[in-house]
């Protein structure tokens, strides 16, 4: 029997959890490639020996369930396991303003210097891009790109209401419009209603115009459909997705720039019609760009997104849709405007704070604040004089000082060595003696020069440690006041937040800050392909190394918030894979002693087996009932009726607070501009954004009623499913451990007993039957999770429900026929009496529908555990069967063709009725997949044991290597110039000058030695 036979690849894969964990994540990494890459060489050596077998009776003899079929079924596993692996995704949301450095800092986690434009003014509000793994091997599809395009439907409902608004403005100039009598201004119409509007249509002209080539007043005079025209090269690219592949980043990267910034590129009409250069990002909806990249490793994806208060109306669908699917999110701000601003935290809007709180993200593993460009107006003399460190001021001074003394003295030694240079020449005629005189005379400037020359080296370093150690300490000392800032701000919400959420009890979590700056980190990277030790660029001050730029400290991060999924992931995949193992394993055991035996397959499971498998069915059956007991009272919508009570009180205030501008900011009682009022109403309650006066602001009124509910149940949720449910995880698995390794004990005792012959062999097969528990342990506690996920994105959706309830008050509000004095008064009106009087029933049939859902998802879990244990049990039974099939010989006439579908004729036809020539290929295939296993197993063959004889320094320095991130996710608190000690000494090496002079020294001693040799030669 051969290692493969006997090994327990379970023990050595769970064996990791003793391990640290970044070692651990790092191993497991390794075990999942190996898996994945011998599982799939093994099954193209399969697929090559069993053809397609579509026209095959699935009806047929036990022995080809057991041998071709179970082949096929190994094939389906193994090509389900790695589609897995490529499907998995953590989405990562990378958000910011335009101009916080977003993509600067994508390109840096990633890698790729030049691979994604920089965003600029233009592209605000741009498509959204997501970075995942590339997983092709293709060298010409290196670098890939998909670009979806947006909806023809939604592009044309965009352009109708640009040119709505043009009317109305129109209208509103010639003093016909509705406004001419509003509450803002009843004189006639008022200017910031033009403006509003005006705003509007200059923010879409300038979005839409470089795509049909239009100035503003050119767009004015045409129409939806002279731009929509079917021969039109944009209205070709509507509705569609275009891929872009490359081998290398210099082609992909200039490539893929048109669609992800506002470059412009020729596209071509349908049918050969007209081709146009045009911009093309306003028609898109989403780019997803693959890469093959450490940090993207395990399945994170990066998506660039806009910050919440820049997104637009036509964009609020997308952009939600993948808010709401973000396991972790990065909040970009620049340090120098997040000072201005005084937090960073205007980037997260009410709605994203509470999707959070209720989904268990808002923590530091949920979410991290990047301060970008780090280096930004640092002035470290100012800092300096404002923490009143004279002392520091002063030791840099002195330096300078004394570097320039140094300085001073070479230059004035210079004139009195050029002097006696002068005088050494060979053309100058002087006595021997004499000119012996005048080079020892040299010899003791040249050692003076010298000793000047090593001081000034000395200085410099010590003048640059010190400069360069300031600057580190102004960004270290600009970077803690902001992060004391932002947190301030962060634990002033979350008690706002506790006063208002009933029974609340959550501590302040404060997120990681990371100051960054992408400018400094790319000079320290090296050039390892040409010279491991050269420095492309030269390094930033104060950045002496890539960790103080803060972007390793923000890789690790992302990996350790990462990691529960990603482990989560990867141990179900291992499962699997090593299930397969077995599974094959067994099939490619050499042929041990069979007893024969005067049944079929099916009387011998019905002899001996079929009661056992009852039995277990029966125990799960009755767990069923009592887990999903458990999971349904973690319902956390069972009891809503104090927090629809309190919400419908709140709600009458909420919309009488709707003519007004920030009711909770600092002048609570600025009312909106009739012009946004009426545009909010026109929009639904939905999002809308304003740029009355240039600037920009987002409304949801829709959002802010569902957060008066949110805000109600909020404690209820987080505890009903991301604290009880999580916890009934551990229990779960541990009933199904008791009941499946019983059972399975038990089957083995009752084969032992009937084939004690076989006893050895039917023990070296434990691991294989247990391997199967282990993967319904994965599917249940999946489920589990699975169930918090799902009710995650129902409440996400309240808004949604809401705003349906409203719809026909909306369209009653927004009715042309309201016009006069008290207009925005008379609208306004409207929706008061509609959350008066009907609001009652708006919010309980939202609710309602809410407490539905979350129902169905809780009443979906016994459903799934029925199929988890038929799938388990299915399992089960066929590697018995499987087992079975290799100790006992049927006597009863029956055709194993298990190998059916292998080439031969099967002219020779064993006792057995099986053709001698399959089995013999059977045979050859199993002796191929026997080494293949072994390889298999001894890349998984790494105990704890065999771990701890490297030396950890390695481990560690392979991890960097493997992950692209550090252990810690800190930056350095203390300043060393590390490598760069040295860096750009050689201006202070021994120039011309220092040449010349040593080479009148050296000619010296050479005319002194030939002089005594003619003096010795004279004498003799």
């Amino acid at each position: 029997m051969s290692l493969a036979d006997t090994v327990d690849p379970i023990r050595s894969i769970d064996a990791l959890d003793v391990l640290p964990l970044p070692t651990r994540m790092r191993m497991l990494e390794d075990c999942l490639d190996a898996g994945l890459k011998y599982s799939s060489e093994i099954a193209k050596l399969i697929d090559q020996a069993v053809p397609g077998t579509d026209d095959v009776d699935e009806d047929g003899t036990d022995a080809e369930a057991l041998g071709r079929a179970n082949l096929k079924q190994w094939l389906k596993d193994a090509d389900e396991i790695n589609d897995g692996h490529k499907q998995f995704e953590i989405l990562v949301g990378v958000q910011g303003k335009t101009g916080a450095g977003k993509t600067s800092l994508l390109n840096a986690l990633l890698g790729y210097k030049d691979l994604l434009p920089p965003n600029d003014a233009l592209v605000a509000t741009a498509a959204i891009c997501q970075v995942a793994y590339n997983y092709s091997d293709d060298p010409k599809k290196a670098f890939r790109a998909e670009i979806t395009f947006r909806k023809l439907l939604d592009v044309k409902h965009e352009l109708n209401q640009f040119f709505q608004d043009i009317k109305l403005r129109d209208q509103l100039l010639n003093g016909r419009g509705e406004y001419e009598e509003d509450d803002d201004d009843r004189d006639g119409s008022d200017d910031s209603d033009i403006g509003e509007i005006t705003e509007r249509i200059n923010a879409t002209a300038e979005k839409i115009g470089p795509v049909w080539g239009y100035t503003r007043i050119e767009l004015e005079s045409k129409s939806t459909q002279d731009l929509l025209a079917k021969t039109d090269p944009a209205v070709k690219l509507l509705s569609t997705t275009k891929t872009i592949n490359a081998a290398d980043l210099e082609t992909f990267a200039p490539a893929v720039k048109p669609y992800l910034d506002a470059t412009t590129t020729e596209i071509t009409g349908r049918a050969g019609a007209e081709t146009r250069e045009m911009a093309v990002w306003p028609l898109i909806d989403h780019v997803k760009v693959y890469v093959k990249s450490e940090v993207l490793r395990g399945g994170i994806v990066l998506v660039d997104l806009p910050g919440l208060g820049e997104i637009v109306e036509t964009r609020a669908a997308v952009a939600r849709k993948f808010y709401n699917k973000l396991t972790v999110s990065i909040v970009v701000t620049p340090s120098v405007r997040a000072a201005g601003e005084k937090t960073a935290v205007n980037l997260m809007t009410e709605n994203q704070e509470i999707n959070m709180r209720m989904s268990g993200k808002l923590d530091d593993h949920g979410y991290c604040i990047v301060l970008s460009k780090a280096d930004d107006g640092v002035d470290w003399e100012t800092t300096a004089r404002n923490e009143k460190r004279q002392k520091d001021i002063k030791m840099v001074r002195d330096l300078r000082k004394k570097f320039n003394a140094e300085d001073t003295a070479l230059k004035q030694l210079r004139p009195q060595i050029n002097k006696v240079l002068g005088s050494v020449k060979p053309n100058t005629k002087v006595s021997v003696e004499e000119k012996r005189n005048r080079l020892e005379e040299l010899r003791k400037l040249y050692d003076k020069r010298k000793c000047h020359l090593k001081r000034q080296r000395e200085l410099k370093c010590e003048k640059k440690r010190a400069h360069w150690g300031q600057v580190f300490t102004a960004v270290q000392s600009r970077s803690a006041l902001l992060a004391i800032e932002i947190n301030r701000y962060l634990k002033d919400r979350h008690a706002i937040f506790m006063k208002s959420c009933p029974g609340a009890q959550a501590p302040f979590c404060p997120p990681k800050i990371f100051p960054v700056s992408v400018r400094a980190y790319w000079p320290l990277q090296r050039k390892i392909e040409d010279d491991p030790d050269a420095i492309s660029e030269d390094p930033i001050m104060g950045f002496p190394e890539e960790a103080y730029t803060g972007i390793p400290a923000l890789k690790g991060w992302l990996y350790e918030a990462t990691i529960p999924q990603r482990e989560r992931h990867m141990k179900a995949l291992l499962h699997r894979l090593i299930g397969l193992y077995y599974n094959l394993q067994t099939w490619s055991d050499k042929e041990c002693e069979r007893i024969k035996l005067h049944m079929t397959p099916d009387e011998l499971r019905e002899e001996y087996l079929d009661g056992e498998y009852r039995l277990l069915e029966k125990k799960l059956g009755a767990y069923k009932k009592k887990l999903s007991k458990q999971v349904s009272d973690c319902n956390p919508l069972k009891d809503t009726n104090e927090a629809m009570d309190t919400c419908i009180k709140q709600c009458v205030d909420h919309v009488k607070n709707w003519v007004y501008k920030d009711p909770e900011g600092e002048n609570p009682h600025k009312k909106l501009h009739y012009g946004t009022f009426l545009a909010i109403i026109k929009a639904g309650g939905g999002v809308f954004c304003s740029r009355a006066g240039g600037q920009k602001k987002t409304f949801d009124w829709m959002e802010g009623l569902s957060h008066l509910f949110k805000n109600q149940i909020c404690s209820q949720w987080v505890h009903s499913l991301h604290e009880q449910l999580p916890l009934l995880e551990g229990s779960a698995l541990v009933e199904l451990d008791a009941r499946w390794d019983h059972r399975i004990n038990t089957i083995l005792t009752v084969l032992k007993k009937q084939f004690p012959r076989q006893k050895d062999y039917l023990a070296s097969k434990v691991p294989s039957l247990k391997i199967i528990k282990e993967q319904v342990k994965d599917q249940v506690a999946q489920a589990l999770h699975d169930v918090a996920i799902n009710a995650d994105d129902v409440h996400k959706e309240l808004a949604v429900d809401i705003k349906a309830k409203w719809k026909t008050t909306f369209k009653r509000a927004s009715d042309p026929k309201l016009k006069g004095k008290g207009t925005m008064e008379k609208r306004h009106k409207i929706l008061r009496a509609f959350s008066t009087h009907k609001d009652n029933k708006t919010y309980k049939d939202a609710v309602a529908k809410l407490k539905k859902v979350v129902a169905e998802e809780v009443n979906k879990f016994p459903k799934r555990l029925e199929t988890i244990w038929m799938i388990g049990l299915a399992k089960l039974k066929a590697e018995v069967s499987l087992i079975m099939d290799n100790i006992v010989e049927y006597e009863k006439e029956q055709v194993d063709d298990s190998m059916e579908g292998l080439e031969g004729d099967g002219s020779e036809i064993n006792e057995a009725g099986v053709s001698e020539e399959l089995r013999k290929q059977k045979i050859g295939l199993q002796e191929k997949i026997r080494p293949m296993l072994n390889r298999w197993y001894f890349a998984w063959d790494m105990s704890p044991g065999d771990v701890l004889m490297h030396d950890v320094e390695e481990l560690d320095q392979d991890e960097g290597a493997k992950t692209g991130c550090v252990k810690e996710s800190e930056i350095p608190t203390i300043f060393s110039l590390g490598a760069l000690v040295n860096d750009g000494d050689d201006t202070m090496a021994e120039d011309s000058f220092d040449s010349i002079i040593e080479l009148h020294l050296n000619s010296g001693l050479v005319e002194d030695s030939t002089k005594i040799k003619e003096e010795i030669v004279d004498s003799d």
